[in-house]
């Protein structure tokens, strides 16, 4: 039995993955793009919740592909798709910038992404061999994901899909480690923290939802160095949504708990 429970290795869930799938790429883009014309207030806001979207996408892939196992492969394939993330960030950046048509950027970047994503899972699948039907599919995916959340959180800090602001101020300033590191564990954590036999989607997407959230709530203090108010926007938002997401998240795990226990040891013998 997989760690998602089902018998033939496949997570199912309460929630369609097609229509995760929906919200973090269309969502994330949709944010991302309309940041570009909503100023440095609002679109900071957006482009946050675009990364949002993203994750919670990126972290059901990361639950359908890791179910397949013991979810140890859960860092492995998260910091693995994270890196294709921020290099496909920056490589749909400077293509836009080069090519002096910087709208396609954002979309440039998810190419690569899906590219780059394809190859690796195909050596992991023909010539590493590793036997997960829906590989190729969720690796592609978490790549894509990362990438729209990586770029979602740098537009976030500078309020603009500039790849000069973003060279300046993430990358200049070593922000992009940061965000590898933020957008990794908000995508991986989720599954990690709640698999096992009884493991539930919408419980792990609440989970994901409040590392999203919580990524966002860092984004906008790192925000601040860029000056504006919409590093406080970014930081207020973030607040409101992981406060709320997290309160579920906790709620739903005690809900689904054969007991909880607050404080102090458990008792040795059965009450």
């Amino acid at each position: 039995m997989s760690a998602g429970g089902s018998a033939d290795g496949a997570a199912a869930g309460a929630v369609d993955s097609m229509h995760l799938l929906i919200l973090g790429l269309v969502g994330g883009l949709v944010c991302i793009y309309a940041a570009g014309f909503l100023g440095n207030l609002v679109g900071s806001v957006l482009a946050g919740l675009g990364a949002v979207l993203a994750i919670v996408w990126g972290s059901d892939a990361i639950r359908r592909v890791a179910s397949y196992g013991l979810g140890t492969g859960v860092p492995s394939i998260g910091y693995m798709s994270l890196s294709v993330g921020v290099i496909s960030a920056l490589a749909g950046l400077t293509i836009g910038t080069i090519l002096k048509m910087p709208i396609i950027a954002p979309v440039a970047g998810l190419v690569i992404a899906i590219v780059i994503g394809a190859v690796i899972s195909l050596v992991a699948t023909k010539i590493v061999g590793m036997k997960i039907p829906i590989m190729i599919q969720c690796t592609i995916e978490i790549a894509a994901a990362a990438m729209l959340a990586v770029l979602g959180f740098c537009v976030a800090i500078v309020g603009a899909c500039d790849m000069a602001l973003i060279y300046e101020h993430v990358v200049g300033t070593g922000f992009i480690a940061v965000l590898f590191i933020l957008c990794t564990m908000a995508i991986q954590h989720p599954f990690n923290a709640c698999l096992g036999p009884n493991e539930d989607q919408v419980r792990t997407l609440k989970c994901a939802c409040s590392t999203a959230f919580l990524s966002m709530v860092l984004v906008g203090l790192l925000s601040i160095t860029t000056g504006g108010l919409g590093w406080f926007l970014v930081f207020i938002v973030g607040l409101i949504g992981w406060i709320i997401s997290f309160k579920a998240f906790v709620q739903a795990s005690c809900e689904d708990a054969a007991s909880t226990r607050w404080a102090g040891l458990w008792p040795k013998v059965e009450e």
